[in-house]
């Protein structure tokens, strides 16, 4: 593991947006992908956003949902059909979650970094990096985190 990082200030959580979420299929409760063909790029077409699931066959397209459903980063559900995320783990009173693997893997540079670098670049209050609460960036907490991120990329 490198000892620094220099991506946590100028990455989102919508970055990760763009690969396949993993979420809790609600017909069977194993692991479901919700598919989002990078939504934001391609004109905001619910029709492209759905979920599936290779064990009971589920599918849904978020077209075909009643309301009007739009993005939102709410902790532990994936923000479009609002299903509990796969890639989730309790932390003492928190829950370390994410919504990929590369969303781990991003995790796991971040806390496992001895120095956070800005180099220079903007402090974007909205990053990962500025957003990311007290208990996940705490020295103390480095290795039973890192831990706990090597058990939900197993999962």
């Amino acid at each position: 593991m490198d000892s620094r990082t220099k991506n946590s200030y100028q990455t989102f959580l919508s970055n990760f947006l763009q690969f396949d979420i993993l979420a809790v299929c609600p017909n069977c409760s194993k692991k479901a992908i919700v598919k989002s063909h990078d939504y934001w790029k391609n004109s905001f077409d619910r029709s492209l956003i759905k979920v599936v699931c290779s064990h009971c066959g589920y599918n849904k397209k978020l077209s075909e949902t009643s309301g009007e459903r739009l993005y939102t980063a709410v902790q532990a559900v994936d923000p479009y059909f609002y299903l509990p995320l796969w890639l989730k783990a309790d932390f003492e009173e928190n829950t370390l979650w994410a919504y990929n693997i590369e969303h781990l893997d991003f995790l796991a540079e971040h806390i496992g970094a001895k120095l956070r670098e800005r180099n220079g670049q903007e402090l974007f209050n909205r990053s990962i990096g500025s957003r990311l609460p007290r208990w996940m960036t705490s020295k103390k907490n480095r290795e039973i985190l890192l831990k706990k991120i090597t058990e939900l990329k197993s999962k």
